[in-house]
């Protein structure tokens, strides 16, 4: 048996859910597969995969074997990488992860441009506002927009930034006096982008002042797009990004308020591991996020 293509053949089960996904994509037979994991769990004396005629499931060995060999195929990858650093071609399958809402905007059109400049580069997209664990999950890269610096151990590199806005809905105005000051928007219903449940403070700035605001409301979502909704249906007052913002500004949906008052930017990161040597397909998505990014229209960010 060939170890190193047994943990290629064993983790692309672990990354694709199936011996037939995990067979496409490494170019061989379901029965090759199923060969490769019988040969691994044979040469360890345990089962790492229960599998029947219907699903499978990792044992508590398999996915602790997952996790620990996913380091050895990594720093492989990074050896390789460092390797080629003069090849003028990208290649290979590049699994990237992006916030829902500005990936539906924007990701269509920009791989499409990837995919122009290198033919042999292929690309899975996974979309969730969820934070993907890059290692566990098995992604090179991904976008993430935030107001806070990111932490967690993985490279953070930001790319650009977007405008917040703050607005609401004409009907929400009509049965509410629109605030005059951040300090108003303490007694507004406001519909916050948040993922857990800590208080959450909108930052604002009037010249140097920086006035920080605790804000409460009936909808917190991890999902900008249905935020913009409920503002639109006269909820209450939302903070987000202008990309999200934009058509409902332009039909007089929303309108914007404060504005004589400063917001926090958005700040688009590409976070991966923390690697020496980037492979090849990260460095050129990075390229191309910076190139698109800088080529979005001032309305859009």
């Amino acid at each position: 048996m060939d170890k190193l293509v047994a943990l290629r053949v064993f983790h692309s089960i672990h990354d694709s859910g199936s011996f037939v996904a995990a067979a496409a994509r490494l170019e061989m037979s379901t029965a090759m597969v199923s060969k490769y994991l019988g040969a691994l769990e044979q040469e360890l004396g345990t089962r790492l995969i229960q599998r029947t005629t219907r699903r499978l499931a990792f044992t508590e060995a398999g996915l602790d074997y997952a996790r620990r060999t996913a380091l050895v195929l990594a720093q492989l990858e990074e050896a390789d990488a460092a390797a080629m650093q003069q090849s003028v071609e990208a290649r290979g399958t590049l699994r990237m992860a992006a916030p829902l809402s500005f990936g539906m905007r924007y990701l269509g059109e920009w791989l499409a441009e990837l995919r122009c400049r290198h033919p042999l580069l292929q690309v899975e997209l996974e979309l969730s506002d969820r934070q993907v664990d890059l290692v566990e999950d098995g992604f090179d890269l991904a976008l993430r927009i935030s107001t806070q610096p990111l932490g967690g151990g993985l490279i953070a590199r930001p790319l650009g930034r977007i405008d917040m806005l703050l607005c609401a809905a004409p009907s929400y105005l009509a049965a509410n006096p629109a605030p005059q000051t951040p300090a108003d928007l303490a007694r507004h219903s406001c519909l916050r982008y948040q993922q857990g449940n800590q208080p959450q403070v909108w930052r604002f700035w009037h010249g140097d002042e920086e006035i920080a605001v605790a804000v409460d409301g009936p909808l917190q979502s991890n999902n900008g797009d249905v935020l913009v909704s409920a503002a639109v249906a006269g909820m209450g007052i939302l903070h987000q990004p202008r990309f999200l913002l934009e058509d409902a500004l332009q039909r007089g949906q929303l309108q914007p308020l404060l504005a004589d008052y400063r917001t926090r930017s958005a700040e688009v990161y590409v976070v991966y591991p923390a690697r020496r040597y980037l492979p090849m397909k990260v460095r050129v998505l990075i390229e191309l996020l910076q190139d698109m990014l800088a080529r979005l229209a001032p309305a859009a960010r």
